[in-house]
């Protein structure tokens, strides 16, 4: 029994021995190699496709100079064009130009590469082959810069058909120059161009059409952030040069630029500005630190805003529609401070006083006396004019010092005289009353207005003034 056990686990481990167990990686999986198979017709096939193209492309290239246009020395060959917009990234009224992504397409017949074949009616051939076949000189003649995307190859094919039709496809970033009228800026809209022609060949050896009623499109992703696309259209023409007439199509767009960031930036603040500066109409007159701060402020504030927004704009020597708001704005802003210097000025003639006529100097006997009648004394102002006396005779003046000098010396005891009466006057220049000189106001238009009048007028008439220019100036402008 025991020798039946010790057999069976023996063939177990044989069997074990011979067959180890497969271990599955990923791996081993993934990169183990293919079990080598016999070729099959399909194969087979393909390998003759392949070597009968590459043998059609030596064969085409080898009967091909692509330092000659097509139909040399007879009609002009045509390109077609069509040009699918993908992105715009910029329009810059300060530049005057913009920026567009597109894949610019161009169709033509070579009759050198068409061929006789029943296997393949079109080949999509690499970028390489554009090298060693003829292509047209088209470039944009209103661009300042532009380059071709190579990540991560040249974005570029080249197509040909059996009947010699060659459609060549490019992936292009172009910024091209804008000219822009800005004399409704910021309502305002652009038309700006993109122009296709060839650099040496004239209308002798090549015309360009667009390719369809459609040849031009815009993706419907394209969007801006401070214009809106509009309509687009195209033309067909040709220009004269001092080196001949060349064909040059164009496709204009149009781009109409959005009010709402200068609203927000420019026309509320100001417009808030401009009323600020009617809150002193409704200040005391008296309250000359408050009215003058509040006008002067508003002054600055709105020469620093105009400031501001020239900056970002290009150098131009007309006036814009922003220019018109912004210098009647600012004008508000100045008569409403010199509203105040009128006021002043008023106010100032109705608080006139009439001045007092020149002291005029008299002599005579009298004694100091002073009189003056009762009109022309107010409170603690004396208005009066007067006559200057003083003692006509020097001996009676020396003889009252020599008196005083021994009133002085004898404790202060003063000359009494014969009626008992003691005299304390000093003999020194005394003044007479004289009539004064009568100040007579001005009857003319500012004699007759107050400067309640002057506030209470521009209280209205600086917000009427306002709200009609806000009329006119968006009825015009919005309407150009």
């Amino acid at each position: 029994m025991t020798t039946w056990i010790l057999l069976s686990l023996f063939l177990i481990g044989v069997v074990i021995t011979e067959h180890p167990p497969l271990i599955k990686s990923d791996k081993l999986i993934e990169y183990a190699p293919q079990a080598s198979t016999e070729p099959t017709l399909g194969d087979q096939s393909n390998e003759n496709l392949e070597n009968n193209v590459t043998r059609l492309l030596d064969k085409l290239i080898a009967s091909h100079d692509r330092r000659i246009r097509p139909n040399y020395g007879g009609p002009p060959i045509e390109v077609n064009i069509t040009a699918h917009v993908t992105t715009i990234s910029a329009v810059s009224e300060v530049s005057m130009d913009y920026t567009l992504d597109l894949y610019l397409r161009q169709i033509w017949k070579d009759p050198r590469l068409a061929w006789e074949s029943d296997v393949e009616d079109s080949l999509t051939i690499g970028i390489d082959m554009v090298k060693t076949i003829w292509t047209p000189d088209t470039f944009f003649p209103n661009e300042k810069k532009s380059f071709f995307h190579e990540a991560t190859s040249h974005n570029s094919f080249l197509r040909i058909d059996s009947h010699g039709n060659v459609l060549r496809s490019i992936r292009l970033t172009v910024t091209a120059n804008c000219p822009m009228s800005l004399h409704t800026f910021p309502l305002d809209r652009q038309e700006c161009a993109l122009e296709v022609e060839s650099y040496g060949y004239s209308t002798k050896d090549i015309i360009y059409h667009w390719h369809g009623a459609n040849a031009v499109t815009i993706d419907e992703n394209v969007h801006l952030a401070h214009f809106t696309i509009g309509e687009h259209y195209h033309i067909e023409r040709t220009i004269s040069l001092s080196t001949g007439n060349y064909s040059r199509l164009t496709a204009y767009f149009m781009f109409k630029r959005n009010i709402g960031f200068y609203l927000i930036q420019i026309y509320f603040p100001s417009s808030l500005i401009v009323v600020i500066s009617w809150v002193s109409f409704w200040l005391n007159r008296e309250a000359v630190q408050a009215r003058v701060a509040i006008g002067v402020t508003t002054v600055l504030t709105m020469t620093t805003l105009m400031t501001s927004t020239n900056a970002s704009l290009p150098k131009v020597s007309y006036v814009k529609s922003l220019d018109v708001f912004l210098g009647v704005c600012f004008f508000i802003v100045f008569a409403s401070l010199l509203e105040y210097a009128a006021i002043g000025y008023l106010m100032k003639r109705n608080r006139s006083v009439p001045a007092a006529s020149p002291v005029q100097y008299y002599e005579t006997e009298e004694f100091f006396e002073v009189q003056c009648h009762p009109k022309y004394v107010k409170g603690a102002i004396n208005y009066c004019d007067g006559v200057l006396k003083r003692e006509a005779s020097r001996k009676k003046s020396r003889n009252r010092r020599d008196s005083s000098m021994k009133n002085y010396q004898n404790n202060n005891i003063h000359h009494r005289p014969s009626d008992g009466h003691v005299d304390q006057r000093i003999p020194l220049l005394s003044m007479v009353p004289m009539p004064p000189i009568p100040f007579k106001p001005q009857n003319g238009a500012w004699g007759k207005v107050r400067p309640a009048q002057v506030d209470l007028f521009s209280r209205f008439a600086f917000p009427i003034f306002f709200v009609i220019f806000h009329i006119i100036y968006w009825t015009y402008y919005i309407n150009q």
